[in-house]
């Protein structure tokens, strides 16, 4: 229970920093649109190591990180 719990506060910033991001990254400096679209990709890394960890039950969210990571590492 505990690490869903982590699980859902690293999805919720994940979900936060990925939306700021995504309307900021055309008038963003390229300098600092790179650290943020790193940032973002370790977070969701992480979230997908405890994710794998939590088990069976976050299948879906484990796809979710996966195609959000395909996303930013287009931008």
């Amino acid at each position: 229970a505990e690490d869903i719990q982590k699980l859902n506060q690293i999805i919720a910033l994940i979900d936060k920093q990925a939306a700021s991001f995504k309307s900021q990254a055309r008038t963003m400096p390229e300098v600092k649109k790179v650290a943020e679209k790193k940032l973002i990709i370790d977070l969701i890394d992480n979230g997908l190591v405890l994710a794998k960890h939590v088990g069976p039950k976050a299948s879906e969210i484990i796809a979710d990180l996966k195609l959000l990571k395909k996303q930013m590492s287009s931008y």
